[in-house]
């Protein structure tokens, strides 16, 4: 007897599939919309640092706004929490539960305060949302509770379980009492609780009237039907990946005590239609806010699943079911109480996305699917640079300002353009660097300037994106105290293909500047300016900061893509021009050489490259094994800017130089053996080129090594790496 069971993926109206996934990504998104406009709050008006989801009945995410992508581990963890640690009986229509604590929740930390809500209908539990933002101060040690000097999670924050704030429909004011007794500017806090839960609300109405529309069976048909679609699509992409295993390292700098670097190990590993990110390897938790929870690990990682390998497939519960994690417990990216966690997803979990990022890009390049091939990226520079300031106003009340131009940090080098400029981090798809005049209108700051921080975006045929430089000088305020952290001042965001990492970020104060005097002449101040004592800040600590005090902060860039010696000189010209780069990054970096009236010297151009070429192959250790065939070649395809795949008249397979045709290695084996090799301190090189980074001056170093062609010197790779 014939099977008749039908395929739900052929029996089912797909088109009706298509449009109930839309209503429900539009209802995530009003949620937002809600947020924006009722908060209040330019961190998120502004800067829009928050995120909301749909999940069904049992915490699997159904829809996901995207605002910020790290926050999908998180959301789905709390809904998972809430109903782990509740009875059926005790979540009832019209409670909400608030959530912040990574260790049970999974928040990214603890400022990240969010409201979960579940759904019912007909009296049934049906589905969760969730609504998340930053907040400005949940108490603990640290004003805005990013805690540097925190030893263990107790002292970071108030932290919420996932409680009820709300139930059948009534505020808890005894949690609201809670807030104002621990908070330092708790109306300011719970306005924007309020919006949170008013987006809960809405999203609510606009599910009940769709399940009134399509009724509950069909609802929860399609629903897991587009599940079940986007683990199809995602599946049948991993696929297009070849069957190969690749490892990298990223590393935590400083956890706020000691300046160590701590190790975020991957295996990535492709077999048919199955992926697995094995993260093996990676260092222990640390007693400094540097950790995360399992929850911001999953976020974190799957963002460049979500943003390089699948932007075109709809993200749900069915992505994350194909992913294969290994996250070993009481690490740095899965660790357990009491570690400390306030900042962790800005370390630890970039870290976990850059390296997954490098990753992924690497197995893409080898892919036979041009599609994918082209949309391998190199790292953003993925550090959200912290700088709080905490003080009073001019009428003594307490002020925390976090300020959100801390997003202004390049974006990796794509196949096809140069990195995104002042980007964010790669987590945060709709960040928007905060107007200056309402950061004056709310603060006791006036700002100086604000620009792209010159020299910043890593060098490479396609440049990665610059990041932005400000200052600012404290107004309306005898001064305060101002918590600085930057998670990328020593190891910089890698490039890929030949180009190079990017610059990393830092912290200067202008000790007793001579601001005023310049204001007065009608000179709109610049740092080069500025007079007084000029302090390099340590790039996590708490300093004061007085009136007179110029703070300034300045932001690192992407890695770039391709050999820098590739890039078009016209382009570079232009770069110099608009004041991307200097005209020692044009000679050292790019090969361009700049006559004295400001024009490209074509003749001069072409001799400085070849002889960067000749430096190099001069400079390089030879391969750690040479491949010697005779035979003639045939191209079969690109395998990146750098590489290529040719094959002999066996069929036998090699990657090659794309240049030259120089063989490297046979398919199975890793190509960068047969590479030159040159290794030298990040830093000298990188600040050759007229770029910063600051000095790792105690073991383990931060080394710079550059793969090259062996015969034509074409730069293959430029990566940074760790040893004593």
């Amino acid at each position: 007897m014939a099977n008749t069971k039908s395929n739900p993926l052929t029996s089912a109206n797909l088109i009706k599939a298509e449009i109930i996934r839309q209503q429900l990504y539009n209802i995530a998104q009003e949620m937002g919309i809600v947020m924006i406009r009722t908060s209040g709050d330019p961190v998120i008006s502004e800067a829009v640092d928050f995120s909301t989801f749909i999940a069904d009945k049992d915490g699997e995410i159904i829809s996901f706004s995207g605002y910020m992508t790290m926050h999908a581990g998180p959301a789905r963890q709390a809904v998972r929490h809430i109903l782990a640690t509740y009875s059926q009986e005790d979540i009832k229509p019209g409670d909400a539960f608030i959530c912040n604590d990574p260790h049970t929740t999974g928040a990214c930390h603890p400022p990240d305060v969010g409201i979960v809500k579940p759904i019912f209908y007909d009296g049934n539990l049906v589905a969760w949302c969730w609504a998340e933002g930053h907040l400005l101060d949940v108490g603990g040690m640290s004003p805005g509770g990013f805690a540097v000097t925190a030893t263990e999670a107790y002292q970071e924050a108030l932290r919420f379980p996932g409680i009820k704030i709300v139930s059948e429909g009534k505020i808890v004011q005894d949690i609201f009492h809670l807030l104002q007794a621990n908070f330092r500017m708790p109306q300011h806090d719970m306005n924007n609780i309020r919006c949170f839960i008013a987006a809960c609300n809405i999203c609510e109405k606009r599910t009940i009237d769709m399940i009134d529309k399509y009724g509950l069976e069909e609802f929860n048909k399609y629903v897991e039907l587009n599940k079940e679609l986007s683990e199809k699509a995602y599946r049948e992409r991993i696929a297009k990946l070849p069957d190969k295993t690749y490892e990298a390292t990223e590393w935590i700098e400083h956890n706020g005590h000691e300046n160590k670097l701590w190790p975020v190990h991957c295996k990535l590993t492709i077999q048919g239609d199955n992926i697995t990110l094995d993260f093996t390897g990676t260092a222990p938790q640390t007693d400094g806010f540097v950790n995360i929870s399992e929850g911001t690990a999953i976020g974190c990682l799957m963002t460049p699943i979500m943003l390089v390998l699948t932007p075109d497939i709809p993200f749900n519960e069915g992505i994350i079911r194909a992913t294969n994690m290994i996250l070993p417990e009481g690490t740095v990216i899965n660790c357990k109480m009491p570690a400390p966690v306030s900042s962790g997803h800005m370390e630890a979990g970039m870290r976990v996305t850059k390296v997954v990022t490098e990753l992924l890009s690497r197995a893409m390049i080898e892919s036979e699917d041009e599609w994918v091939r082209s949309h391998a990226m190199a790292c953003f520079h993925d550090s959200w640079v912290v700088g709080v300031f905490a003080g009073n106003d001019r009428e003594g009340k307490p002020v925390v300002f976090l300020d959100m131009n801390g997003g202004g940090a390049g974006g990796g080098a794509q196949t096809v353009s140069d990195g995104l400029d002042a980007a964010a981090s790669f987590t945060q798809l709709s960040n928007g660097l905060p107007d200056i005049e309402i950061n004056e209108l709310t603060n006791p700051i006036l700002y100086l300037w604000r620009k792209l921080n010159v020299n910043s975006g890593g060098p490479g045929k396609y440049r990665g994106g610059q990041g932005i430089e400000f200052g600012w000088i404290p107004w309306g305020t005898e001064g305060g105290n101002e918590l600085i952290s930057s998670a990328c001042s020593q190891v910089p965001a890698r490039g890929i293909m030949g180009g190079y990492p990017g610059g990393t970020s830092g912290h200067w104060i202008v000790r007793n500047a001579n601001v005023e005097n310049l204001m007065k002449t009608g000179t709109l101040p610049s740092f080069e300016q500025l007079k007084g004592e000029k302090e390099l800040q340590p790039f996590k600590h708490v300093t004061p900061i007085s009136q007179g005090d110029v703070f300034v902060q300045f932001e690192g860039g992407g890695g770039g893509l391709g050999d820098p010696l590739k890039r078009n000189p016209e382009v570079v010209l232009k770069d110099f021009n608009d004041g991307y780069i200097t005209q020692e990054m044009a000679e050292t970096a790019y090969g361009i050489v700049i006559d004295e009236k400001g024009n490209l010297d074509e003749e001069r151009t072409k001799t400085r490259r070849e002889l960067i070429r000749r430096e190099r192959l001069g400079q390089s250790a030879p391969p750690k094994q040479k491949l010697i065939v005779k035979k003639s070649l045939k191209f079969v395809k690109s395998a990146g800017d750098a590489l290529q795949v040719s094959a002999d008249s066996n069929g036998q397979r090699y990657m090659c130089c794309s240049d030259c045709g120089t063989v490297l290695s046979n398919i199975e084996e890793a190509w960068e053996q047969g590479a030159g090799r040159i290794v030298t301190k990040a830093s000298e090189t990188l600040g050759n080129f007229g770029m910063f980074l600051k000095v790792k001056d105690t073991a383990p170093y931060v080394k710079l090594q550059e793969l090259i062609c062996p015969e034509c010197g074409t730069m293959l790779g430029a990566t940074t790496s760790v040893n004593e």
